[in-house]
């Protein structure tokens, strides 16, 4: 398959013997800020790519500075409309953060030191639409011109493309410290923009460690700043059940880690139009019958070896327990699920996962032996009964049913060819999904799952339980999903999900995990893998817009991961070299 790391991103040792700083005096920050040195940055970063992320499809630029007016104004009628007016006010203050001593000056070389006489201090929205209806089919695309006197402009089809406008328009703001001014520098700018992929996700998992909604929002900003469109929503699994169900208040109140961490139907409500208002689409899954231990603290008949000790063969990670898919409890139970979730998550989407099913649990359940005595059947065709009636219930409430990969090729259950398979075990699930005719999300785990590589997460201190690999940011960028398809295999790839699954995440670390690594990830859904000439769009070229795209995360307060040590950062060229051969 398609990996491999890029040669020219290899990171040679640097010898920084003859590197040296210049340091301020003791007393230099007493009376005034003092100039600036700068070691390399920013003669050595041509800024060959604008520092845009993710890099858009279309782009002119000039070589004009334009300076920007702090008291900028946007009008037209597009600028009224209530999801773009709210997100007019963030934009205004995302657009004019500083950093007195940035890490990654801005290359002015590479524009004209004398700004124009004319400031830019109007920026027109025109909207085709004002329809604020969000899903996988939404027109996200837009137009931004930057002229060097006069007004610029935002045009789009929808007013999630006038948010991509926005967000685009804030990353070519530039701040130059020795000016203590905004520029626009390598103006007039013509941008024409849109995504390769329709579907753009993260996948976070708030069962195993609770998310507060402040939380979620912080994500879910972080998501539309790079272009991503899909927040998929883990909320249930065997360790926590976090849903305050309105039908079911059992289940939450048994199964939830204590009464402070749950999900009430208004916090739900708040996050989808949270997101909403941010291109944000909000997708559902509802893990079932698989990793279903904590549903049978609230209702004990409807789950079967439920904390069975030792848990090894019972379960893939502890605690024990899945749904006892013979009793009728359990449908009725499930059904009334997803029919307050139809109303609570308006996306079209709902995962209804099927993973990771095992079958002793079950073989050893005597409700379930003695069901299929009675109505003389196997277990896996009880299984693949209870997969499609809780499939059609989700259909009848006019969804579109995404499950995992397994249902079609472990289990073998003959879904309708209407069902999205989200493909994570590996890589070369995506051939095999796409070849039967099935539509596909891919987060293959050899390159997206962003959680890998911090060790196993079990409890025993058993030093030869070993952890799985690190996906870093260039292995993330350079995976191809269309890698050995045709291209009617290829057209069945809707988009993808990274993800992070929450064994070893929490709030406390998950933005260093999920960030930069998956804003690499981000650019190959929204950009794709080569230009509109056919030209291929490589990770050396990359990194140096990753790198600064970083820093602005961390000034934006996102607690991003370094992506190498402060010298490479500054220095990217004088670090990013192809290793001696002859070593």
């Amino acid at each position: 398959m398609h990996a491999g790391l890029s040669l020219s991103l290899c990171v040679a040792a640097v010898a920084l013997t003859t590197a040296t700083a210049q340091a301020p005096s003791s007393n230099a920050f007493s009376s005034s800020l003092p100039t600036q040195k700068i070691q390399g940055i920013p003669a050595v970063n041509p800024v060959s790519q604008p520092w845009i992320w993710p890099l858009p499809q279309n782009w002119e630029r000039g070589t004009n500075t334009l300076k920007v007016s702090k008291s900028i104004r946007f009008e037209g009628k597009g600028a009224r409309q209530p999801i773009v007016s709210k997100a007019i006010k963030r934009y205004q203050n995302l657009m004019f953060k500083k950093e007195d001593y940035p890490m990654i000056p801005y290359n002015w070389s590479t524009t004209d030191n004398k700004p124009s006489r004319s400031s830019l201090s109007t920026v027109v929205i025109d909207i085709k639409t004002n329809d604020d209806h969000l899903d996988m089919d939404t027109d996200e695309s837009y137009t931004l011109t930057v002229p060097t006197s006069g007004k610029a402009v935002i045009q789009a089809e929808t007013v999630y493309g006038v948010l991509h406008g926005l967000e685009t328009l804030s990353q070519l703001v530039q701040y130059y410290p020795e000016r203590k001014s905004y520029y626009v520098p390598n103006a007039p700018w013509k941008i024409s923009d849109f995504p390769q992929y329709k579907h753009r996700g993260i996948l976070l998992d708030t069962s195993r460690h609770y998310y507060t909604v402040q939380e979620i929002e912080k994500l879910i900003d972080t998501l539309s700043w790079n272009k991503l469109n899909v927040f998929h929503w883990h909320m249930l699994d065997s360790t926590s059940f976090p849903y305050v169900s309105k039908k079911y208040p059992q289940l939450a109140a048994h199964g939830a880690y204590t009464p402070r961490h749950v999900y009430t139907a208004n916090d739900i409500k708040h996050i989808v139009q949270f997101a909403k208002e941010r291109g944000v689409r909000v997708i559902p899954e509802m893990e079932a019958p698989g990793h279903s231990t904590a549903w049978g603290y609230g209702i004990p008949e409807i789950a079967s070896c439920l904390n069975t000790q030792p848990y090894f063969g019972y379960t893939i990670q502890p605690p024990a327990g899945q749904l006892n898919i013979a009793h009728p409890k359990t449908k009725e139970v499930v059904y009334g699920l997803i029919d307050e979730w139809a109303e609570l998550f308006p996306d079209s989407f709902f995962h209804a996962a099927g993973d990771e099913v095992i079958m002793k649990c079950w073989e050893e359940d005597a409700y379930i032996t003695d069901h299929l005595q009675k109505t003389n059947q196997t277990l896996i065709q009880l299984f693949e009964k209870f997969a499609l009636d809780m499939e059609d219930h989700v259909r009848q409430k006019n969804k579109t049913v995404m499950v995992w990969q397994e249902m079609l090729l472990e289990y073998h259950v003959n879904l309708p060819k209407d069902t999205v398979i989200q493909v994570w075990i590996g890589s070369e699930g995506v051939k095999e999904v796409t070849s039967k005719g099935y539509r596909t999300i891919v987060s293959a785990q050899n390159f997206w799952y962003l959680d890998l590589g911090f060790g196993r997460p079990r409890s025993n201190p058993y030093p030869e339980v070993q952890g799985a690999g690190f996906n870093h940011w260039n292995r993330v960028y350079s995976y191809d999903m269309r890698a050995n398809l045709t291209k009617s295999e290829a057209d069945l790839i809707l988009g993808a999900e990274a993800t992070m699954w929450g064994e070893l995440a929490d709030p406390n670390n998950v933005e260093d995990r999920l960030w930069p690594r998956a804003a690499a990830f981000a650019e190959r859904l929204w950009s794709g893998y080569e230009n509109p000439k056919g030209e291929e769009l490589i990770s050396a070229d990359a990194i140096l817009r990753l790198l600064p795209w970083r820093e602005q995360l961390v000034l934006r307060g996102v607690r991003a991961g370094p992506l190498n040590q402060g010298f490479c950062t500054r220095n990217p060229l004088d670090c990013f070299q192809p290793p001696n051969p002859a070593k």
